[in-house]
């Protein structure tokens, strides 16, 4: 008969025998072993390090955006970020991982629906880069409205950050990123402008 420790032991294993394979960084970005690493450690041991629990995904670098997350899960940072800003956009974009936003929209899902779900979700990852960026001390902050976000209450601070959203200000290029899920997928409601 097999005790508890030695089923702990073999359902770990079997568990690390499953973890995806690391897949391969798109044309004109580099994997940094070293680098993604540090920044994984730093991303886990901060305070939204719990809701980006489980298996790290593949990180490139290159580019000159701050970053993206692609359609296959791979997230990209821009090489120019230190490790401060690094570590806050690979939080963000790692809850985006979480959440399954690489892959949106679904299929078989209205889009009014999936976009509340879509919104939602990137005012959380907006609220964990800037949270983290504060805590690592960034040289700057990563949006425009960040100390109003930090002057919230942290209950509310998603949805100060989803209210913005949803008012698609052109600043910090939110409106740009509201479109491109809209565009996405069209069929959702339309958006709430505010005056």
């Amino acid at each position: 008969m097999m005790d508890s420790r030695h089923l702990t032991a073999l359902l770990l294993v079997a568990g690390l025998a499953c973890e995806p394979a690391a897949r391969p960084c798109p044309a004109g970005t580099v994997a940094h072993a070293e680098r993604a690493r540090t920044l994984v450690a730093a991303a886990r041991g901060s305070r939204v390090g719990p809701a980006i629990a489980g298996a790290s995904p593949t990180i490139c670098f290159g580019g000159h955006a701050r970053g993206t997350v692609r359609p296959d899960g791979v997230v990209v940072l821009a090489d120019s970020l230190d490790h401060a800003a690094a570590t806050a956009r690979l939080a963000h974009q790692w809850m985006h991982v979480a959440d399954g936003l690489h892959q949106f929209p679904a299929a078989d899902v209205p889009c009014d629906r999936q976009l509340a779900a879509a919104l939602a979700a990137e005012a959380r990852a907006i609220v964990a880069e800037i949270e983290v960026c504060d805590e690592l001390a960034c040289d700057a902050a990563p949006f425009t409205f960040a100390a109003e976000v930090r002057a919230a209450a942290p209950a509310e601070r998603a949805g100060l950050v989803l209210a913005r959203l949803q008012a698609e200000p052109e600043a910090d290029g939110l409106a740009v990123l509201v479109r491109d899920y809209r565009t996405r997928c069209p069929g959702g409601a339309e958006p709430r402008r505010s005056e």
